[in-house]
């Protein structure tokens, strides 16, 4: 009780203790052991919510119907679900049809909670050189299985936490689950230490990002890693111990840092360097360049849309409700 077991001294204890130690490596190959943990983890999840979503499970809306036509009938539920249910605050009760999609518009919160599934862009150079035999076939590959099962995943689990919880699902959906179901704990264990290995990952990228910006030509001393690491941890430690809706995090995120780092660089990046290579004489203009030079506009300007109409949903889903 009292301090130590709130929230913002959880926080501050993790990033100090995990994810400061963890961003100071200065190579992937380190945190291979918590890549490994990420994958089961997902894994574990898929089957725990599946079971969970079954008919007659512990969070089944039909069992949720009977404990409650039993309750207000000074009757009993089912021993079996009952202390799940009772467990679980008012907001993560499973409902369905009781409110409808708000408004069409949700579908940008969605797309920009989607998009945070497939921000590694900027580790892309990093997974390259760590291959074996690194080729951009073998990286093609790579990329492919990686982006196409994450996809496949996040949709699945998607799917999965919506038939279990309907409407009253979370930003973070694991929060759903009582703290008493044991495989739900499992879950959040192994998906915190994935959590934590992706700042090692993301972490790196940002500080390359930045040494190559503010100190270009310069060697990266031991004391300028450090100092530059904690910079970077204190920001975002600083951030999670403000913000408290996971959802909104995501989605923001997702809106902004998605839609630059999928539609906007990369496009913006192919038409610098084609124009580049065209005016030396490397590269020949041809039909399918123009069409592919026009179709990378209209990316840019996708990605623009998606980022400010997603920001700007996602603050009103999570402050100002009543708007949509």
């Amino acid at each position: 009780s009292g301090i130590w077991t709130t929230r913002r001294f959880n926080v501050a204890a993790v990033a100090i203790l995990a994810a400061y130690p963890l961003s100071c490596l200065k190579s992937l190959a380190a945190i291979a052991p918590v890549s490994i943990v990420g994958v089961v983890g997902i894994f574990v999840t898929c089957i725990v919510m599946t079971l969970r979503a079954l008919p007659g499970g512990a969070y089944s809306s039909t069992t949720a119907a009977a404990i409650a036509a039993a309750a207000a009938g000074g009757g009993g539920g089912s021993v079996a679900t009952k202390n799940y249910l009772s467990s679980l605050s008012a907001e993560c009760i499973p409902s369905f049809g009781v409110v409808g999609m708000r408004s069409p518009r949700s579908f940008l919160i969605l797309s920009s909670m989607a998009a945070t599934a497939f921000l590694v862009h900027m580790s892309g150079p990093e997974f390259y050189n760590t291959l074996r035999r690194p080729s951009l076939a073998r990286f093609g590959i790579l990329s492919g299985l990686g982006f196409g099962a994450v996809a496949s995943i996040s949709a699945y689990i998607m799917s999965v936490g919506f038939l279990t919880f309907g409407g009253a699902c979370r930003g973070m959906i694991l929060n759903n689950y009582s703290t008493l179901d044991g495989g739900a704990t499992l879950c959040r264990l192994l998906m915190g230490v994935s959590l934590l290995g992706s700042y090692a990952f993301l972490g790196q990228a940002m500080k390359k990002a930045y040494y190559h910006i503010f100190h270009r030509g310069q060697e990266v001393s031991d004391k300028m890693h450090i100092r530059t690491t904690r910079g970077f941890v204190g920001v975002l430690t600083g951030l999670a111990l403000l913000v408290e809706d996971a959802g909104f995090v995501v989605s923001v995120t997702g809106a902004v840092l998605g839609s630059a780092l999928i539609y906007i660089t990369p496009s913006y990046l192919f038409l610098r360097s084609t124009k580049r290579r065209t005016d030396n004489g490397s590269l020949e203009w041809t039909n399918m360049l123009k069409l592919e030079r026009w179709l990378n506009r209209v990316l840019i300007v996708l990605g623009v849309f998606l980022g400010l109409s997603g920001a700007y949903m996602s603050v009103l889903n999570s402050f100002f409700r009543h708007l949509l």
